[in-house]
């Protein structure tokens, strides 16, 4: 794989994955998991206490720690420290950020 395409994908994977999971969510997974829209009368298929709103929050955060874990070692390849550091740090930020922009916006009322 081409070396600055791999050095990007930290950047690219959840803008990628976002309208992925957002079909799914519609079309399937509130269905399944219920939308939390009225968490004390709101049941779902698996009879839990779990919905389509917090299933969201922990997928983004996996996500999110997943793709931080990944962009760390890809910074590896990187000689100065600064860079390293820089790199990690704006693949953390910018998936973070991106994380909670869609856990709050896309929140099923």
């Amino acid at each position: 794989m081409n070396k600055k395409l791999l050095t990007a994908m930290p950047f690219i994977v959840m803008p990628i994955f976002l309208p992925i999971y957002m079909a799914l969510d519609g079309s399937i997974l509130v269905e399944v998991f219920g939308c939390g829209c009225v968490p004390s009368i709101e049941t779902n298929m698996l009879g839990i206490p779990f919905n389509a709103n917090d299933l969201r929050a922990a997928v983004f955060t996996v996500l999110t720690i997943g793709l931080s874990v990944w962009g760390m070692f890809i910074s590896r390849r990187f000689h100065r420290k600064s860079t390293r550091f820089f790199y990690c740090l704006a693949v953390i930020l910018l998936n973070a950020i991106l994380a909670l922009w869609v856990i709050k916006t896309f929140v099923w009322k």
